[in-house]
């Protein structure tokens, strides 16, 4: 009886552990989520993390953290202010109670603009939580720039043969259109 009970405990501990969410939760707006916005948090605290549109004070995304995890979210863009719920991973209630009554809370200040700056560099943010005494903010962009599709151009070459003349270049069929492809990479 006493291992039953042992076994019921230790599973029920696994399934919380593993039941918590990670990643975005809940979204209110139609704009597309383009924008990085990357966090780094210590292992011991899990991050519930809420965007508010600082013009309307509407929240907009909701999104859970593991902490000690990468975590990148897109999000649209605007001008948002940051709020973070902390606490223990064991703690979570969910989205109403958070990690209960000893959830840390903080917001950052200044909201922070997330859209394209420059050219093709979608602008967000990176935002360090590991030292609540010392939070770290530098701004985060993946660029995107187009690059040549190898293949879409590629033809045979012709073969140079001995006692054979070479073709008359307005015999040779038409050049094939080049094909191009997006390539994204974190430029900050």
């Amino acid at each position: 009886m006493l291992r039953w009970v042992l076994l019921s405990l230790v599973l029920a501990t696994q399934a919380t552990a593993e039941g918590r969410p990670q990643g975005l939760l809940w979204s209110e707006t139609d704009l597309p989520r383009t924008m990085p916005l990357q966090i780094k948090s210590a292992p011991d605290r899990d991050l519930y993390i809420v965007l508010r549109d600082a013009k309307t004070g509407q929240d907009v995304m909701g999104a859970y953290a593991q902490g000690g995890e990468f975590f990148r979210l897109l999000v649209p863009p605007g001008r948002f202010e940051v709020q973070v719920a902390l606490g223990p991973a064991e703690d979570w209630e969910g989205g109403a109670a958070l990690f209960g009554p000893e959830t840390e809370r903080l917001r950052l200040d200044p909201p922070l603009d997330f859209g394209v700056t420059g050219y093709a560099r979608k602008g967000g943010h990176l935002i360090d939580l590991r030292d609540l005494g010392d939070i770290g903010q530098k701004s985060l962009g993946i660029c995107q720039r187009l690059a040549l599709d190898f293949d879409s151009v590629n033809t045979a070459p012709e073969a140079v043969r001995p006692g054979v003349k070479p073709r008359d270049p307005m015999e040779i069929p038409e050049f094939p259109e080049p094909k191009y492809r997006r390539v994204d990479r974190i430029c900050d």
